[in-house]
């Protein structure tokens, strides 16, 4: 929503865990939103940041974003004895560690202003933070402040506040001058017995302007006055019932963006974002609105809308779910209400998305208007799980992201703060204070989590960054307990730190509403400290921290983003969004084109699979469907079936050509009983024509389980036919089955049993080399209990085998889910081992073999390394093209990755490296498939819950 404390105070709900998006609560929300998180998560689980900084410069754009309060967490609180401390003056002191102090930025100055002993402060600061004056009274402070906004203006500055009066609310606004002293008396804006949320204050040239949130059940009203010589307008509705606000100031005036509900009600669940359309409102003299501008009709804006005043026009910036994955778009409207840049994509499509931050240099009349803000997102799949990796790129008043781009890592439990710092940017995160091992205190096992700044160059190259440690925390090894307030100017940046408050000092009140109390006058004559030398410092000390560009021993936890980089995931697009998916099978149709086929994943009861169903629940099913895709768009999303069995798994084929037809080899259960079945589809994906393949009697076997048809597999003969194999219980056991198609899906002959063994089969996989018919699988003859990789070569117009049957690796550990690929004359095979029993403690390994054109094995099969310590092998898919890749489902704790590598010349694995983390817990099997050697499909959970499929393409070294 809004999340407007004017003075960037805004309430920001943070859900501590591996992944998470921001897309914050409205203020109206907060509560609700409060009270369902405590009920679902322990308390250790729910952080809630709610402080100020006060103005501007301390976010850069004030009005657009909230500030970030960097608590120390407290088992890190102790610092080491070195390297040097930054530069730092305590300017003030707090009555504890929750106060919140305000500040802003003025040309070659600053200003701070916060409450003490019932009274209102300023100083005047210099560009690096040091004072150039005592402090000044302002005047009296009300006895309870929830809400403040300190802005500079031409003649000096005003702040407004929201502040509880005999039981009702009050906003009152008052004028300083260039040394912090009271110009006049403060200015009742409004007092209302309601509710007010927020409150902002927007100077242009025109004059002032205050602006409030009045909450409405899951919704708000925003309220404006205009504030000219001393006297508040009447005020005035912008927008009523909105889901979300930003406003922002420029030379022209003010705006208001608003995410506003479409008509009629809304279908989507409490437990789902509210989602909206964006519109823009200007404000006129004394806060007037103009009428709105519909600037995306779509009703699919979530509420973290954010807006910039860019070279003279307004930017907006929004998470959008227009497309299966939310993504971030912009657009840009001119004053006037012309919409110059149409809603669009502003980043390359990378999973699920979800906007940060958009970062602008605050207005500041007579000041030119900044030519460029910084946009932050994150996307889940790219993101490590140990950290979070937020993205940084500049954009222009076009909405088009520069060239350049940076990521920022932090630690999970705390946003990033931004600021612009002159032609570059700096960040203040929380992050892991990684550094040589003598700069730890002593007996740390962990690396602590520390306050951290970043300064970024022009082309967002890393200049500096360490963590924030000075000297007026001695205490505590140079860490404050909290960091917030970043801000630059002239290339100089600082941020606000506090200690805590002494034992000694009271704690603060609870946050509960405060009884009412009598009118007080904040008014008052300035008095400074020279005049009335101040009483001893109490309570918690607050300083201003230089952050230089300097040199240091740190690791920073940030690095320019460059296209050097491979294997890398250069884009990640969703196909499907719904039920879980059981099985995901690709291929390649030339042009950077593929197909992709999926299965549903559908719990069958007993009685469908014995055919005691009744008859209505018969030919229920999982959903077997496929898509087409390219490198510009993406196909139609055909559903084949709705009868298709979970575990018959599905596989994908085509024909060489140039636009190719394809074949799906699925399982479909018919009156209880499976059957595979084939279905031919055009370069795009529609249905041509459809065979049953089986006609087997499904009666019980001799163990009494139901006779089966699974993992079927399919591959293109060379010639003018298809090989399909699958997995049969139709004799009791499980074995290898196999039958030859013509070009007609007709099938030529009976089916043909591969296997007569004692154990039984799974997962059977298939590859044409030369003419014939390559099949692995997993095999359990040997141990019932365990299985082994074996190998049959088919001759392609017979089935007859070409050679006895090979295991091609003997393991006391399960060996499954077998991979191929062609490799020379022969083939690339791979698989995962995974320890079984009692005793089993680790997770899977992924072993390989090469097999020569004899069907003999070059070579002991080896292992791949995953190069991640302690994570195990979930999957593994192969192609060769020129050279052999592989991706790899690795493990790591309950997240789950992909992870990919090539072969050498000579057919050896190289190192890992990282291509994303899915979204979905470690449990769900992803699937990947290759179509060519340049795309990836795999199944993957959403944040929703709901099940996904995924297409990405993999930029590789070769």
């Amino acid at each position: 929503m809004r999340e407007s404390i004017a003075c960037e105070e805004r309430p920001r709900i943070m859900v501590a865990g591996p992944k998470f998006l921001w897309h914050r609560p409205p203020p109206m929300l907060l509560r609700l939103a409060l009270r369902s998180i405590h009920h679902a998560l322990p308390p250790a689980a729910l952080i809630l940041s709610l402080v100020g900084c006060g103005g501007g410069a301390s976010l850069g754009t004030p009005t657009k974003r909230p500030p970030r309060a960097l608590e120390t967490p407290p088992s890190a609180a102790k610092g080491p004895s070195g390297p040097p401390l930054l530069p730092a003056n305590v300017v003030a002191h707090l009555e504890d560690e929750e106060s919140s102090p305000y500040f802003t930025r003025r040309g070659d100055e600053a200003l701070l202003f916060w409450a003490a002993g019932g009274k209102w402060w300023s100083r005047r600061l210099g560009a690096d933070g040091a004072p150039l004056a005592a402090r000044v009274e302002v005047g009296v402070a009300p006895e309870e402040v929830s809400v403040a906004s300190l802005r500079a203006s031409s003649s000096g500055y005003v702040v407004a506040w929201i502040e509880e009066q005999g039981g009702s609310r009050a906003i009152r606004l008052l004028a300083l001058d260039g040394a912090g002293n009271a110009a006049g008396k403060p200015t009742l804006v409004l007092q209302s017995a309601e509710e007010i949320a927020w409150v902002d204050v927007l100077v242009s040239a025109q004059g002032s302007t205050v602006v409030w949130e009045l909450p409405r059940e899951d919704g708000a009203d925003v309220m404006a006055s205009g504030v000219s010589g001393g006297k508040a307008a009447t005020p005035v509705a912008v927008a009523r019932d909105v889901l979300a606000w930003q406003a922002t100031s420029s030379e022209k005036g003010a705006a208001v963006a608003i995410v506003r509900r479409a008509s009629g009600k809304s279908t989507r669940s409490a437990a789902e974002p509210k989602l909206g359309q964006i519109a823009l409102v200007e404000l006129g003299a004394n806060g007037k609105p103009g009428a709105p501008v519909v600037v995306s009709q779509e009703v699919t804006a979530q509420i973290d809308l954010e807006i910039a005043s860019i070279d003279g026009k307004y930017l907006l910036a929004w998470t959008d779910e227009r497309d299966l994955d939310a993504t971030v778009y912009v657009s840009v409207v001119e004053p006037g209400g012309r919409i110059a840049v149409a809603p669009l994509r502003a980043t390359a499509p990378a999973g699920e998305q979800a906007l940060v931050s958009l970062v602008s240099p605050p207005y500041v009349p007579g000041a030119p208007p900044a030519k460029r803000a910084l946009l932050a997102w994150e996307d889940l799949i790219r993101a490590p799980r140990e950290a979070r990796l937020i993205h940084l790129a500049a954009i222009g008043a076009d909405g088009v992201l520069g060239k350049e781009q940076a990521g920022l890592m932090m630690s999970a439990s705390g946003p990033p703060d931004l600021a612009l710092d002159g032609d570059g940017f700096a960040a203040l995160t929380l992050a892991p204070a990684a550094g040589p091992p003598n700069l730890m205190a002593e007996g740390d096992d962990e690396t602590p989590i520390w306050p951290t700044y970043v300064r970024f160059g022009a082309d967002l190259s890393v200049r500096a960054g360490e963590p924030v440690r000075a000297a007026p925390f001695a205490a505590t090894g140079g860490i404050p307990y909290l960091v917030r307030g970043l801000s630059c100017a002239k290339g100089q940046c600082t941020a606000l730190a506090s200690a805590a408050a002494p034992r000694s000092a009271a704690p603060p009140p609870a946050p509960e509403p405060r009884a009412a109390s009598s009118a007080r006058n904040p008014g008052g004559a300035n008095k400074s400290d020279k005049a009335a030398p101040p009483p001893p410092p109490q309570g918690a000390p607050l300083a201003v921290v230089a952050l230089p560009v300097r040199e240091g021993p740190w690791q920073v936890p940030a690095h320019r983003e460059t296209a050097d980089a491979v294997p890398r995931a250069s884009s990640v697009r969703a196909l499907y969004d719904g039920e879980h998916v059981s099985r995901v099978a690709g291929t390649d149709l030339g042009g950077g084109r593929g197909l992709a086929a999926w299965v549903t994943y559908t719990l069958e009861s007993n009685a469908a699979a014995n055919g005691r169903a009744k008859d209505k629940d018969k030919d229920q099913g999982a959903t077997l469907a496929v898509r087409a895709v390219g490198p510009e768009a993406l196909g139609k999303l055909n559903v084949l079936s709705q009868k298709a069995s979970s575990i018959g798994g599905v596989s994908i084929a085509t024909a060489p050509g140039e636009r190719p037809d394809s074949v799906v080899a699925w399982v479909a259960r018919e009156k209880g009983e499976p059957q595979v079945y084939v279905t031919r589809l055009d370069a795009n994906g529609e249905k041509v024509t459809q065979k049953k393949v089986t006609t087997a009697p499904r009666r019980k076997t001799a163990s009494g389980a139901p006779s089966e048809a699974a993992d079927v597999a399919i591959v293109h003969d060379g010639a003018d036919g298809w090989i399909l194999a699958w997995v049969d219980t139709r004799d009791g056991n499980a074995e290898v089955y196999a039958a030859r198609l013509d070009k007609n899906l007709q099938k030529s002959g009976p089916d043909r049993r591969v296997t007569d063994a004692a154990g039984d089969a799974a997962e059977v996989q298939i590859l044409m080399r030369g003419k014939e018919a390559w099949l692995v699988w997993s095999d359990a003859r040997q141990n019932e209990e365990t299985a082994d990789i074996w190998m049959a070569r088919l001759d392609a117009k017979t089935l007859q085998k070409a050679g006895p049957e090979t295991r091609l690796f003997t393991s006391p550990e399960h060996s499954r889910s077998p991979a191929l690929a062609p490799f020379g004359s022969g083939m690339l095979a791979a698989w995962i081992e995974e320890p079984t029993g009692d005793g089993a403690t680790g997770g899977g390994t992924a072993r390989f073999v090469h097999v020569d054109e004899r069907g003999l094995m070059q070579g002991a099969p080896g292992a791949i390394p995953l190069g991640v310590e302690g994570a195990s092998a979930a999957s593994i898919a192969l192609a060769c093209d020129g050279g052999c890749r592989a991706v790899l489902t690795v493990a790591e704790g309950e997240a789950l990755s992909l992870r990919a590598l090539e072969f050498n010349a000579q057919g050896r694995p190289g190192a890992t490296q990282l291509l994303g983390v899915l979204t979905g817990n470690a449990a769900q099997d992803v699937s990947p498939s290759f179509a060519g050697s340049g795309g990836l499909f795999f199944s993957d959970d959403a944040l929703s819950g709901s099940g996904r499929v995924r297409w990405m393409t993999i930029a590789w070294k070769r």
